[in-house]
């Protein structure tokens, strides 16, 4: 019997070193269709290669990703599921009813990546660039609606920050992501949405759609001609930090294991192609680090979020 349980899992729950052993679940806060559910699934399908198991996407839409964050803060530390975050879940518990977990208290693992948005309209609104669109919003003040992934993210709190510094009126309709998102605005059912730079590029490829604008600090290499709203507010950017995050209380040897397979991955020149092209940043780090990057965050969006006060309530 002693033998027996020298051998058992239990006995060997310690041993990480032929970890995993089995596919891996990884959530994502949004629904399929999205800019961030493309680069999940790119980083998923690289990361399943390096690891020796597969790496399998289950989206979990919902309260800014404080849906998923609640589905890993009840995992079990096994290693076996693991969550691709954004900034946004940094705000649920000052944006949304109900008790939500601290995603400072899960176990950080790695940075992946940083995004920017994108301002978007229909073909048939009436302004082609970043400022026709601020002149047709002062011209028709509370005529106009955007539509961003939810409440709470940084699409959004970013909207919000573009349209109080230029005292626009606009109304916000949230979603559960950007791929209904994309539906809705190449159809005309809404006319203003501001997305994710990859689901922005893959619409703005038709010719129902429009890109005005880019969030991030300076125009993107892969949309030269569309300017950055800093270049009329000096300043302004509004960029999401992607990153991967495990259940609350893994050891060190896994988290060290994937840390170490998150940042080959990342290395990888195909890789960085394939996030380039989708106007993504590839970032890596140690989970130290990527500790600092979220609390700096934290307080950086939070100051925004209490500084607009009931604009985004």
């Amino acid at each position: 019997m002693a033998a027996a349980l020298a051998w058992s899992p239990l006995a060997r729950a310690d041993d990480w070193g032929d970890y995993p052993q089995r596919p891996i679940k990884l959530l994502l806060g949004y629904p399929a269709g999205g800019g961030g559910d493309l680069l999940g699934r790119l980083f998923a399908a690289r990361l399943g290669k390096e690891l020796g198991q597969p790496v399998v996407v289950v989206n979990k839409p919902g309260v800014g990703g404080a849906l998923a964050a609640a589905e890993l803060a009840r995992t079990p530390a096994d290693g076996y599921t693991l969550y691709l975050a954004d900034t946004g879940i940094l705000l649920a518990s000052l944006l949304h009813d109900g008790n939500w977990p601290d995603p400072l208290q899960l176990t950080p693992v790695s940075p992946v990546a940083s995004l920017a948005f994108a301002w978007l309209a229909h073909a048939s609104f009436p302004a082609s660039n970043l400022r026709e669109l601020i002149l047709e919003l002062k011209a028709r003040p509370g005529q106009y609606s955007y539509a961003s992934p939810g409440v709470g993210t940084i699409a959004h709190l970013g909207a919000e920050w573009f349209s109080k510094s230029l005292g626009l009126e606009l109304s916000h309709i949230p979603y559960k992501g950007g791929g209904p998102i994309l539906a809705d605005l190449a159809s005309g059912q809404i006319q203003l949405a501001i997305l994710s730079l990859p689901a922005a590029i893959a619409a703005a490829r038709t010719q129902r759609v429009r890109l005005l604008a880019v969030t991030s600090p300076k125009r993107v290499p892969a949309l030269p001609d569309a300017p950055a709203i800093a270049e009329v507010l000096p300043r302004f950017q509004a960029v999401t930090q992607i990153f991967l995050l495990a259940p609350p209380g893994l050891p060190s040897a896994p988290v060290d294991k994937l840390n170490a397979a998150v940042t080959k991955v990342l290395e990888s020149p195909s890789l960085q192609a394939e996030f380039a092209a989708q106007s993504a940043g590839v970032q890596t780090g140690s989970p130290a680090e990527l500790s600092v990057l979220l609390l700096r965050e934290s307080r950086r969006w939070r100051a925004l979020t209490q500084s607009l006060g009931s604009r985004v309530d």
